[in-house]
């Protein structure tokens, strides 16, 4: 039976690298994101996603159940973070960022958790960051929303393990995406001495396949040699 992958902000940065990499291992994969990119792939499936929103996060899960009655991967991977002075930072800020990065995870996790406990199988990988970690200056509420992934994360490993689903924390450090062209962020580092998308994708399918018995809970991945910019 083939195996269906679930990847949300699928449709750039690290979320394409994963959408592609679980191709070429053979999986269908669904990216929910909120724009489009198509890939010339029949296993590949786009559905406009908002996590943010919850009917769209419904309409995805229904999608999912008619169309293939099971889910075998979810990759928590869209997220987005705005920098700025804690003084300075807005309501606004902090509210769209933990509607994605964090309530946006916890529902389609919880959806997906449907499948996978009646299965008694399944792999979730969540996308968090060094900042959920540790504390970067002028990222706080950014930081605010990567700890609490990181916290949910290890609570829910502990709660499914005993039902045959592995739970893993991705925490790369800075990598070169549209990330750093956010308003606000500030990049010290030459782009060409960051990780690249695919370095993430790579450690995803690497716990991925990781045998069954074998869980890989936290995989921290950081530039080896990030060059100061001159």
């Amino acid at each position: 039976m083939r195996k269906i992958a679930l990847v949300t902000g699928g449709s750039k940065g690290i979320g394409r690298a994963i959408v592609k990499s679980l191709l070429n291992e053979k999986y269908i994969v669904i990216d929910a994101s909120r724009s489009r990119v198509d890939l010339n792939n029949q296993d590949f499936y786009f559905i406009k996603t908002d996590v943010a929103i919850e009917r769209d996060i419904d309409n995805l899960f229904s999608f999912i159940n008619e169309k293939f009655g099971r889910l075998d991967v979810l990759i928590n991977n869209a997220g987005f973070g705005k920098f700025a002075p804690f003084n300075e930072s807005k309501l606004s800020d902090f509210d769209d960022m933990f509607a994605v990065n964090v309530r946006g995870l916890y529902m389609c996790t919880k959806k997906a958790l449907n499948f996978m406990l009646e299965q008694k199988s399944g792999f979730i990988a969540n996308i968090a960051s060094i900042a959920g970690k540790t504390s970067i200056e002028q990222a706080s509420i950014y930081c605010a929303t990567k700890h609490a992934v990181m916290g949910l994360t290890k609570s829910l490993f502990l709660e499914v393990r005993k039902s045959g689903i592995r739970v893993v924390a991705i925490c790369p450090g800075s990598v070169d995406t549209n990330f750093f062209d956010q308003p606000g962020t500030t990049l010290h580092s030459d782009r060409n001495t960051l990780l690249a998308p695919q370095d993430v994708a790579d450690a995803v399918i690497y716990a991925l396949k990781s045998p069954e018995r074998c869980l890989v809970n936290e995989i921290e991945l950081r530039p080896l040699n990030p060059v100061k910019k001159s």
